[in-house]
């Protein structure tokens, strides 16, 4: 089992020297930093930043962590570390065996590397994932980084704009590694967040899947029509209400309502890498997809054909702790009142909040009492409901 998150010494490390190769994703990365970035941030030499003064962007279109296992997650950098308890310990369920994380990172990588082939086929959806993540991680201390996130300055801390995956990679390994070597992640300092540059990244390594890319086109179309003065709600909003943060994005599923500005169309299919503007309408209905879909859909990389095909009863059911499963799709009874998402989810901010209950500030805390409070309120209202349902049945 992982141990805790180990800040280690600060080390600086020179992975930057004038005889490392250059491999085919450099070349793909100045070629989409071209066209993005100006003479100056090509320019720019990366600089070793602390993994714990780096947020993540929530709003990513694609999902690292399955969404199952982020419930358990604040964003803090700090609390990657349980976190990664709780993944270990979920794919330990869902494959019914030992999971030997430590052997993942110290086995033999290679310059080409390429750890998505070296995954079995039959592994479950959370093991696909941390096993992506593991293969990252071991190719990156083999090898070292050549491919330098990109951050941009929040206050004395730093946003993620593209490389989260590599970034989650150097908290596992400064997890299990104790020399302090993978405490600073090379890293290029950008003015702001870009999200062409970073949709041109996320294009260039071509693993997007049906979900990830229909976020993708989310949050283009967000930003060109925030250009022309239309407003939305942010993700910070939408996520305190309850809601999943499907509801961001579709905030745009209304083609009619939010049509892409006029001969904008091609810079977005070459920006996702999409062919026509019928692909668009096909992704932008996935925007309209239940919650449950969604998120089954998205952890198991479905395709947008797979996914207008799904068929809901052939699924089975993962337990991650005891109030959480994973790979299950519930089709909710709108009768019911006391199966609405906001319930679920406040049950995994609880969850949360317990993990972590010996590092919470006072906000964080003032929060979790009035989450337990809410909860509360449901639980005895349930208990009412089938006490009366008792009676009236007789029982």
């Amino acid at each position: 089992m992982s141990k805790s998150v180990r800040r280690g010494r600060d080390h600086d490390i020179n992975v930057f020297n004038a005889s490392a190769q250059v491999t085919s994703q450099d070349a793909t990365d100045a070629i989409f930093n071209s066209g993005t970035l100006d003479i100056a941030e090509q320019r720019q030499v990366a600089k070793p930043i602390s993994i714990f003064d780096i947020y993540p962007d929530f709003t990513q279109p694609r999902r690292i962590i399955p969404s199952v296992i982020r419930n358990f997650w604040t964003g803090e950098p700090e609390a990657l570390g349980s976190l990664f308890d709780v993944w270990i310990q979920a794919v330990e369920r869902e494959k019914n065996d030992y999971f030997d994380v430590k052997a993942h990172l110290t086995q033999i990588g290679t310059e080409d590397f390429d750890e998505s082939k070296e995954i079995p086929d039959d592994a479950g959806p959370l093991e696909k994932a941390l096993l992506s993540v593991a293969r990252l991680a071991a190719n990156i201390r083999q090898v070292g980084l050549t491919n330098p996130i990109t951050i941009v300055h929040t206050g004395r801390k730093y946003r993620l704009e593209t490389g989260e995956r590599r970034w989650i990679a150097y908290h596992l390994l400064n997890n299990f590694f104790s020399d302090g070597q993978w405490s600073k992640i090379p890293a290029r300092i950008v003015d702001q967040m870009d999200v062409w540059r970073q949709a041109g990244e996320n294009n260039a390594r071509a693993d997007l899947n049906a979900i990830s890319k229909a976020r993708q086109l989310a949050i283009l179309i967000m930003d060109l029509l925030r250009q022309e003065g239309v407003e939305f709600r942010s993700f910070a909003e939408i996520i305190d209400e309850g809601q999943s943060e499907r509801a961001y994005y579709a905030q745009v599923a209304d083609g009619n309502k939010f049509r892409i500005p006029l001969r904008q169309s091609e810079k977005i299919l070459t920006a996702i890498g999409l062919k026509s503007a019928g692909q668009i309408r096909h992704y932008r209905g996935l925007l309209k997809l239940d919650d449950e879909s969604w998120h089954y859909a998205d952890d198991h990389n479905l395709t947008e054909w797979e996914i207008r095909n799904f068929d809901k009863t052939s699924v089975t059911s993962v337990t991650v702790s005891p109030h959480e499963t994973v790979t299950s799709v519930t089709v909710s009874d709108p009768s019911n009142p006391f199966v609405e998402a906001i319930n679920k989810k406040r049950i995994g901010k609880i969850w949360s909040y317990a993990a972590k209950l010996d590092i919470l500030n006072d906000q964080d805390r003032q929060k979790a009492l009035q989450t337990i409070g809410e909860h509360e309120r449901w639980l005895d209202e349930l208990k009412r409901a089938l006490q009366d349902d008792r009676k009236r049945n007789g029982r």
